[in-house]
């Protein structure tokens, strides 16, 4: 591998690391952590205040993670991707998506009901959606470092499979 290759790579591994280590640290960590403050309003500021830190380090993360995986295709394979490649693009693709929903949407609402309403059951129930589709995006993130692994090595029996 030269240079060229292994400094996406690296960009892209630690890019990963953040954002699926971030969301694992959530859901196992400070989830169950949070669940013992009693006070919906504590812990409603508790996440408000984790995610305000967190999630601009995804936004970053995801922005390296598209261009370094774009640079990786071009600079290891010349453009000819295999299809684990492609796997991975779409499974990224759809983590992309739920992260901006999940941005734009119930972590807005959420901050906006705690600011502005003080409504601490209406704003644990949008924290509720924020966990349920980190924990989509956990299962995702997980599974593309699985492809991202497994996958050169199942190349050849996929093309012996289609070649017939």
């Amino acid at each position: 591998m030269n240079l060229n290759a292994a400094i996406p790579l690296a960009l892209h591994e630690l890019a990963s690391t953040v954002w699926v280590g971030g969301m694992f640290f959530a859901i196992f960590a400070v989830r169950p952590t949070l669940k013992g403050v009693a006070d919906p309003a504590q812990r409603v500021r508790l996440a408000i205040g984790i995610f305000r830190r967190f999630f601009p380090w995804v936004w970053v993360a995801i922005a390296t993670l598209w261009v370094s995986g774009l640079w990786i295709a071009v600079a290891a394979y010349g453009k000819q991707v295999g299809l684990h490649v492609h796997i991975m693009m779409g499974i990224a693709l759809v983590m992309t998506l739920i992260f901006a929903w999940i941005f734009a949407f119930p972590h807005r609402q959420m901050i906006r009901i705690a600011d502005g309403y003080e409504n601490w059951g209406w704003a644990a129930a949008k924290l509720s959606v924020v966990r349920k589709l980190m924990a989509v995006n956990l299962a995702l993130g997980m599974l593309n470092v699985v492809v991202g692994a497994v996958g050169p090595a199942l190349e050849p029996a996929v093309r012996a499979l289609f070649k017939g």
